[in-house]
């Protein structure tokens, strides 16, 4: 098998490291401006070398030699759940990971391939554009790709950019479909699949907080707050053949300004577990978190889906053994 090396930026707590070990790719640096999430990624990774950088004072010569880049763009300047401020908003990087990219390139220090994802509203963006211009040249896979299709049990969906210098367009191989298949793909993971028994301190929610939730996100509707109609007024209620929705930072409340998510269970509704939503994003149950329980939660609902990462991994190092471009390169 091909030998790849990546450096992670922004890598959050390490979904993308993680699944990208799975697939037999090293991580040859990995940095995050987040202190939870450089702690995170140590815990598991002790031996790989993380550190809190901020990508604004990052110049491509302080990165070491890779053949993988992979980014993890804030996604709340472009999210339903954000203000949509966009390049206005100061946690948007398009523009400093595009002068990395050019400065890379320029220097003759581009990667063989590039993985990007953020929500699908990030495709329209300048930033997006940015980024496209700066993979001119490349052979370029864009999508909005569901991600249950690879065995994450939730609805999530995440615009993905797949690029590799060779000038090939390589798109990743879906391992799971609604229903099981004829090429012998599972089907879906369920609720019920991921979800935890006889939970020890179940968080129930009455009848009255549930009324409460649809009244206020009513209330915003009517009363114009709400920027998106279509997300608010937004009670889910998962049983076990349903898909999670789809994992929010504000998880941790409970109840958010846009969502509640409970649980149907013993007959009655109580919030999901931490486990439970760890679960839905496709970490292992050993997997482990730093932080308090905010940081936590919002470390879960940031990390890009492992089993996701893992299938872009894999077709990166079956591109690479088709084309034979990519000679093994040592760490630093």
């Amino acid at each position: 098998m091909v030998q790849m090396k990546a450096i992670h930026l922004c890598c959050g707590g390490g979904g993308t490291t993680l699944g990208f070990e799975r697939a037999g790719i090293e991580t040859a640096y990995a940095f995050d401006y987040w202190p939870p999430a450089v702690e995170t990624h140590r815990l598991n990774w002790p031996d790989v070398r993380c550190e809190q950088r901020d990508i604004r004072a990052l110049h491509a010569a302080d990165l070491p030699q890779a053949d993988v880049w992979t980014c993890g763009i804030p996604c709340e300047p472009f999210s339903v759940a954000g203000y949509r401020l966009e390049e206005r908003d100061e946690r948007d990087i398009s523009a400093e990971l595009a002068r990395l990219l050019n400065e890379a390139s320029a220097a003759g220090r581009g990667p063989a391939y590039v993985f990007l994802e953020n929500v699908p509203q990030y495709r329209h963006s300048a930033g997006a554009e940015m980024i496209r211009e700066a993979l001119a040249g490349y052979g370029v896979f864009e999508a909005v790709l569901r991600h249950a299709d690879w065995g994450v049990p939730q609805k999530r969906q995440r615009w993905h950019i797949i690029a590799s210098r060779a000038g090939r367009v390589i798109t990743p191989e879906a391992t799971h479909s609604e229903q099981p298949d004829l090429f012998g793909r599972p089907g879906w993971v369920r609720f019920g699949e991921i979800g935890e028994r006889d939970v020890a301190e179940p968080h129930y929610m009455s009848a009255r907080a549930l009324r409460g939730v649809i009244r206020r996100q009513r209330s915003k509707v009517l009363s114009g707050l709400a920027r998106d109609a279509s997300v608010f007024g937004v009670l889910y209620i998962v049983d076990d053949a349903d898909l999670m929705p789809t994992v929010m930072a504000t998880a941790h409340k409970g109840i958010s300004r846009n969502q509640a998510v409970v649980v149907f269970d013993d007959y009655r509704f109580r919030q999901p577990t931490e486990l439970e939503l760890r679960r839905a994003q496709g970490l292992p149950d050993d997997f482990v978190l730093a932080g308090n329980k905010r940081e936590r939660y919002e470390q879960i609902a940031r990390a890009v889906a492992p089993p996701v990462a893992e299938a872009v991994g894999r077709a990166m190092i079956a591109d690479a053994a088709a084309v034979g471009v990519i000679p093994p390169l040592p760490l630093p």
